[in-house]
């Protein structure tokens, strides 16, 4: 009789649990989601973003902030173009070298730690056997391995202040001996602090990702038609034989040596500036990215051009290169992702006569 009961008990409830089921579901959800600092929903397309990620959620796993996550970032970006296998001047590995606790200026991975930091690292991978270019190892040792460094490290990512709190990583945990470069750590904080809030959208602006067509809402101040394009000191279909050309359909001139992209921006008798110029190029130091879409090549970097400039901050660039499918494209930075750059203004062209071949302007540019 009691079994009945309890089966008749059963079948009664059953239609209310069944009901109740997706309510629980609900609340489990939520409570399980509540704290979204991990940001898990974050896109990461480039090696770049997934570096910066995992840096991002170890933070905030020890107890730091999201400013705190931001700043260290922006150092590491500063130091490494969050590049774990990087070695300082593009240096190759030797072992020797490696292992000296007394050489500096050969500083490894994403903090470019170095001498005896730089050895303690390498112990530690060897100890875990695993590489020293490991970004996971090189985090976990920016946190539990590198003695009195790691506790003072996790203090200082408990900073509220984006910029303050990059400039207390710099001094205290980096040590950094270019402490000019305090500005551009800070953009690059600034920078990851929207990347990482936003869900991957890095700034206001609408970026877009490459296209061969102009993208919508933006308009060329001249057409491009490459075909009088000249290939004597730039080697054809490379982002600096088309930003070099581009720059001279509006009567503007770079040197025909300017060097690799990444070098545009270092060369004398240029303005230099962090704010975007129209028609003027734009320098990416080597593995920078590229508008969150791809990273520039780590030893040559990348240059482009800058044809507008919208109100809202974002930039739209044209560039080349062998590695896309036509001969230039189309990029929109946003905001953010233009402010981390460099932007060469060229020299305006004197008043000449128009030469006819490339050998009387290569002259013509040698005078000027």
């Amino acid at each position: 009789m009691k079994k009945v009961i309890k089966r008749k008990v059963i079948l009664f409830s059953l239609p209310f649990l069944l009901l109740l089921l997706p309510i629980l579901a609900f609340f489990a959800l939520f409570v399980g989601s509540s704290d979204s600092s991990t940001n898990a929903d974050v896109k990461t397309n480039t090696p770049q973003q997934q570096t910066a990620k995992v840096i991002w959620d170890r933070v905030l796993k020890e107890g730091g902030t999201k400013e705190g996550a931001a700043a260290l970032l922006g150092n590491n970006q500063a130091e490494s173009e969050l590049q774990p296998s990087i070695i300082q001047s593009n240096a190759t590995y030797n072992e020797a070298k490696a292992m000296d606790t007394t050489l500096g200026g050969y500083a490894f991975g994403l903090a470019q730690w170095d001498s005896g930091r730089r050895v303690n690292l390498l112990n530690y991978a060897k100890s875990q056997k695993k590489s020293w270019t490991d970004t996971n190892l090189q985090v976990e040792f920016m946190f539990e391995q590198d003695g009195t460094d790691s506790t003072l490290l996790k203090q200082l990512v408990k900073g509220t202040n984006v910029k303050q709190t990059t400039e207390g990583i710099m001094r205290k945990w980096e040590r950094a001996g270019a402490v000019d470069s305090l500005s551009k750590r800070q953009g690059f904080a600034e920078y990851w602090y929207t990347f990482m809030t936003t869900g991957g959208d890095s700034g206001t602006g609408g970026g877009s990702g490459i296209t061969p067509d102009i993208p919508s809402g933006w308009t060329l101040d001249k057409p491009i038609n490459t075909s009088g394009y000249l290939a004597t000191s730039y080697e054809y279909k490379q982002c600096t034989w088309f930003t070099w050309n581009r720059a001279k359909d509006f009567g503007i001139t770079f040197g025909m040596y300017m060097g690799n992209g990444a070098d545009w921006q270092k060369q004398a008798g240029y303005t230099v500036t962090t704010t975007p110029t129209i028609h003027g190029a734009v320098s990416f130091s080597g593995g920078q990215t590229v508008g969150g879409q791809w990273n520039a090549d780590p030893v040559y970097g990348h240059v482009a051009f800058v044809e507008g400039i919208h109100s809202d901050g974002s930039v739209l660039i044209s560039q080349s290169g062998t590695g896309f499918s036509t001969v230039y494209t189309f990029q929109v930075l946003t905001k953010a992702q233009a402010s981390q750059l460099h932007y060469v203004i060229g020299k305006n062209k004197q008043k000449r006569e128009e030469y006819g071949n490339t050998k009387n302007l290569c002259c013509k540019f040698k005078q000027l």
